[in-house]
């Protein structure tokens, strides 16, 4: 991986944290999935990054961040582990055991982006009292932006440019042996815990037929991922329609 292009990794990892991608961040661009998809693009093979990409995502389907917390760092587990496995020629399961560990570690930056931002919040509040508006807006909007770029750019780079380089020594190294293969292994058990915590979730109630319906729709008709979703939609807007005119009925009884 050349400089140049771990580079534009730090930066696809700064926006998936920064509010400049209106309308995306971390619910969007912060994924795996498109992840995977841009630093493809960036070394060359975009399929590769996407299948990979989503290989990744999977662990994630069930992990929200609530309260402040943040369990892991998806975007940054997607960037390395798709970086990762592009350059070293690794598959996309031995990519996510390798993706997991790196996801907690960016919990770390997290952290400090955080704490960070605790200082330019008591500045914002001096200016505020001071009447003065564009400094007001220095301190929330342009200073702690230029500290979240710092915070995420620059190790994301860094882990880019050397780390990978160093995974693929590794890599070289262990080639044929027994610890790729239980790597492997790994890396395909992690994301059925990701469906797993996703099914926790919303296999309640009148949902759990849904997720019938969508097993068989796979197995005994072999439908395709596209032909299912939209399958997936119809049946959606039908069973909001169905429950809304169900609970008005029932309004205008009572």
């Amino acid at each position: 991986m050349s400089l140049l292009q771990a580079v534009i990794c730090g930066i696809f990892y700064y926006l998936n944290a920064g509010p400049w991608v209106i309308g995306a961040g971390y619910y969007t661009f912060g994924k795996p999935l498109l992840l995977g998809f841009m630093v493809g693009l960036v070394l060359g093979d975009p399929i590769t990054g996407t299948i990979i990409g989503a290989t990744i995502q999977l662990i994630y389907l069930g992990v929200m961040s609530t309260g402040g917390s943040y369990p892991a760092d998806s975007a940054l587990a997607g960037i390395m582990g798709t970086a990762a496995a592009i350059t070293t020629g690794l598959s996309a399961t031995e990519a996510v055991a390798i993706a997991v560990p790196i996801g907690l570690i960016g919990t770390a930056l997290y952290q400090l982006r955080m704490l960070s931002a605790v200082p330019f919040t008591h500045l914002a509040d001096k200016y505020a009292a001071e009447g003065n508006t564009k400094k007001v807006f220095l301190a929330n909007v342009l200073y702690p932006q230029i500290i979240l770029a710092a915070i995420y750019i620059i190790p994301c780079t860094l882990a880019c440019y050397f780390g990978v380089n160093a995974i693929s020594g590794v890599v070289d190294a262990l080639s044929g042996s027994a610890i790729l293969s239980a790597l492997s292994v790994i890396g395909g058990i992690l994301p059925v815990i990701g469906i797993a915590m996703n099914m926790k979730a919303i296999f309640k109630g009148d949902a759990r037929c849904f997720f019938f319906v969508g097993f068989i729709l796979v197995v005994y008709l072999n439908l395709d991922l596209i032909a299912i979703s939209a399958l997936a939609l119809i049946f959606a807007i039908l069973y909001m329609q169905l429950k809304s005119s169900s609970d008005e009925k029932e309004a205008a009884v009572k």
